[in-house]
């Protein structure tokens, strides 16, 4: 039987950011990259594992995957995450500024973190080193749930778009409504479950799942000042 799998699946992994090439998808979603572009060009009919690995990856229903050409309907919610808002500032030649949230900050971050009025009282800086085609915030550690880094280090991070795509154990600045600002390990399992669970690197604390529907914002680690050695 004739479906539009093979097209909505071309279709739907060149909607996603960044340019997603077929080997970084098939990474993604656990599938060898030549089984996938078998999927793509109608060489090959899915298995139903995969089929309900790729659907749930872009939030589409398997029916609407296999029956409907998606190209030509409203955007799929998978198409909608894709519209999430950052708050963010730029300097005098349109670039992006790296905003640093300081301690006083940080418990109305949660609230704030959507509000450009608020963003834009943050202070701002700029990195030369840093990529100039990417989002950067700075955040103060509290607490020693992440040791070896020490309270009152500043953790450079950036911004992450598609949460989908961060691999198990990234270590990752998270905003939630109830948590507030973290530093964790993530492991995703947003795809299945719509979770992820957070670990600290301070072994005391216990590993703990946010729903997806919780997060606001995450940020990828890139980096750390601090004004004392880790040991």
């Amino acid at each position: 039987m004739d479906t539009f799998f093979s097209q909505n699946l071309q279709y739907l992994r060149k909607q996603l950011d960044g340019k997603v090439s077929q080997e970084k998808l098939a990474d993604e979603v656990d599938l060898k990259k030549s089984t996938l572009g078998s999927y793509e060009s109608g060489r090959a009919e899915p298995k139903y594992a995969d089929l309900i690995k790729l659907a749930t990856y872009f939030n589409v229903s398997v029916d609407d995957m296999l029956t409907k050409d998606l190209s030509s309907h409203q955007p799929t919610k998978r198409q909608e995450d894709k519209l999430r808002i950052l708050a963010t500032t730029v300097n005098s030649d349109n670039e992006e500024n790296i905003e640093f949230v300081p301690i006083k900050a940080v418990a109305g971050y949660s609230n704030g973190y959507g509000d450009l009025e608020f963003v834009s009282r943050l202070p701002i800086f700029n990195v030369p080193f840093l990529p100039k085609d990417r989002k950067y915030r700075v955040f103060p550690i509290q607490g020693d749930s992440m040791l070896p880094l020490k309270e009152g280090s500043l953790v450079f991070a950036e911004y992450v778009e598609n949460w989908r795509s961060i691999k198990n154990g990234t270590i990752c600045i998270v905003v939630t409504k109830d948590e507030g600002v973290v530093l964790k390990k993530v492991f995703n399992y947003l795809s299945e479950k719509n979770v992820l669970v957070l670990k600290s690197t301070n072994e005391r604390y216990a590993p703990y799942p946010v729903l997806g529907d919780d997060i606001q914002e995450v940020w990828r680690f890139v980096g750390f000042f601090s004004g004392d050695f880790p040991i």
